[in-house]
């Protein structure tokens, strides 16, 4: 900000103040029971522009070093900005820090979202390759037609990955709140996994209420096929998972219970979390890229459900799903 600029800004503060010396002066020279001399009236005015002017060189002179700290911040909006010495300053000091913080947020946000993209396009194509290299091999061989299904499958179901993943950021545009059949959602899931219930022999008790839940049929059957493909991994063969309901409060909560390998107590805090897969993850050969159950617990709290993991080595896991009665919403 230079003099100039800040002369023009204030121009019209100079001219009021102008006005107003020579109203008053003009008064005093039209007033017959007051002797002014032509010269002393001249004076003074001259007098009072000069003060006028001398003022606003006073004034552009405190806030110079403000405009100085202002021009230099926009260089790192890393820091918070300082500097401010009246209320007019602070007042724009703070709007300005507001203004980067959120800039800031968006900024970490957007690098954090393009970082977690990246890491899940070179985790997806390393896991895709061993599906892909199946079917290729059998072209040149006779393989079993089940364990081309199950590849087929595999491929889906991390193409369907990779799809609900992309959309996780945009989901406000891509889902709609409405009763759905919870039984007719848990029976397509279970028909999407069917192969590997047959291929595992690991059986099925259903029972489900009929009652209607508020989501989104899409986005839970993605949902809960995160969670039963990840129940068959980690059950043994021979094995059973129950799906059942229960009501608590008036909530609906929709039970996927298995006897699998369990999961450890220092791990169940941290299952949601991107990338972790835990000890039995590790050890069980599954080929665990710790993307699904991520997936689950984001979608699971845009959607306004609860999600609650139970627990124990050797015994099994419990995931619970807790739809909330929300009766405002059905009016």
């Amino acid at each position: 900000m230079t003099f100039f600029k800040y002369l023009r800004d204030h121009l019209l503060s100079l001219l009021s103040i102008l006005i107003s010396v020579t109203f008053i002066e003009a008064i005093l020279f039209l007033d017959p029971h007051v002797k002014f001399q032509t010269g002393t009236l001249i004076y003074s005015w001259l007098i009072a522009v000069l003060f006028a002017f001398l003022g606003l060189i006073f004034a552009y002179l405190r806030k110079k070093s403000w405009y100085e700290t202002l021009n230099n911040y926009q260089e790192d909006l890393s820091k918070e900005l300082h500097g401010a010495s009246n209320n007019e300053q602070r007042f724009i000091q703070d709007k300005i820090n507001n203004i980067a913080l959120e800039y800031r947020n968006e900024l970490t946000e957007l690098y954090q979202n393009q970082n977690d993209q990246q890491e899940y396009t070179e985790s997806w194509v390393h896991d895709i390759k061993v599906p892909l290299a199946a079917l290729k091999l059998s072209q040149d061989s006779d393989l079993d037609k089940d364990l081309i299904d199950e590849e087929i499958d595999q491929i889906d179901y991390l193409v369907d990955q990779a799809l609900y993943f992309a959309r996780l950021n945009n989901f406000s545009n891509d889902y709609l709140i409405q009763e759905q059949d919870l039984n007719n959602i848990v029976k397509s899931s279970i028909r999407s996994n069917k192969r590997m219930f047959i291929s595992k022999r690991i059986g099925i008790s259903l029972d489900v209420t009929d009652d209607k839940v508020l989501t989104d049929e899409k986005w839970l059957s993605f949902i809960l096929n995160q969670i039963i493909t990840n129940s068959l991994k980690y059950t043994d063969q021979g094995g059973k998972i129950e799906i059942f309901t229960t009501n608590y409060h008036n909530n609906v909560e929709l039970h996927i219970k298995d006897n699998g390998i369990g999961i450890e107590d220092k791990d169940i805090s941290r299952i949601f979390n991107k990338g972790f897969t835990g000890d039995n993850g590790r050890k069980s050969g599954s080929k665990s890229t710790g993307i699904g159950l991520y997936l689950v617990k984001k979608m699971v709290d845009k959607l306004g459900h609860k999600i609650e993991v139970k627990s124990e080595v050797g015994v099994g896991t419990e995931i619970v799903i807790t739809f909330l009665d929300l009766p405002y919403y059905q009016q």
